[in-house]
C-alpha cells in the first residue's frame, strides 16, 4: 500500500510547492545557490537571516494557513515584565492618528479620480456641443471653440500615473497602520488630547 505524503513543514518546500518553483528557480529568486537551498531543505544547513528576508515577500503571499505555519511567531522568555501598558496605548493612538490622515489623503485622489471620470463621460456630449455652439466663429473671439474643446479635454484627463501609485502606496501604509492597531487593542485608553 502507498504512504500518504505528509505536507511539509519546512518553509523552502512549502513555498516551492505553493509557487510551482523547482530548488533552481527559487534559488534565482533568492540570489543564492541550488545547492545551498538543497542544504536548507533537507535540513543539513539553517535558514539563514539573509534568506528568510529575501523570503518574506513570498511568505506574505501564502494561503493565510500556510503563512501562518511558515512564520516563526516571536516569543518572550518566561517571565518576561508586562508591557508599558501606556507606550501601547500612545502608539496605538499614534498609529490611529497617522491612519485617518492617510484616509484623508486617499479620499482626496479618490475624489479627483471620480470627478476626472465624471468629466470623461460627459466629453463627448460637452464636445459636440462646443461644436454646435462654436460652429461659426465668433469675430470677437475666432479661437474660443477650439480653446474650450481643449480645456474640456484636459478635465477628462484621468489621473497620472503618479497619483495612482501614490494612492496604492497611501493604501498600503493605512492598512499597515489598522494592523498595527488592531494589534494593539486592549491595551488601555487613548491618551487625553
Amino acid at each position: 500500500m502507498a504512504r500518504r505524503s505528509r505536507p511539509s513543514t519546512n518553509l523552502l518546500v512549502r513555498l516551492r510547492a505553493w509557487f510551482g518553483l523547482d530548488q533552481e528557480a527559487l534559488a534565482l529568486y533568492l540570489g543564492a545557490s541550488p545547492g545551498l537551498i538543497r542544504s536548507v531543505e533537507t535540513g543539513r544547513r539553517a535558514l539563514t537571516a539573509d534568506l528568510f528576508l529575501a523570503l518574506r515577500p513570498l511568505v506574505q503571499h501564502l494561503a493565510p494557513a500556510e503563512a501562518a505555519a511558515a512564520l516563526p511567531l516571536a516569543a518572550l522568555p518566561p517571565g518576561a515584565p508586562a508591557p508599558d501598558a501606556a507606550e501601547l496605548d500612545f502608539r496605538r493612538w499614534v498609529c490611529e492618528q497617522q491612519a485617518a490622515k492617510l484616509g484623508r489623503e486617499l479620499a482626496a485622489i479618490e475624489g479627483r479620480a471620480r470627478v476626472a471620470a465624471r468629466w470623461a463621460q460627459a466629453l463627448p456630449a460637452l464636445l459636440q456641443a462646443a461644436a454646435e455652439t462654436y460652429a461659426t466663429p465668433d469675430p470677437a473671439n475666432p479661437d474660443r471653440g477650439a480653446w474650450l474643446a481643449g480645456w474640456l479635454t484636459r478635465q477628462a484627463r484621468p489621473l497620472p500615473p503618479e497619483a495612482v501609485t501614490r494612492w496604492h502606496l497611501l493604501r498600503a501604509r493605512r492598512a499597515a497602520l489598522l494592523a498595527e492597531v488592531a494589534a494593539l487593542e486592549g491595551g488601555g485608553g487613548l491618551p487625553q488630547a
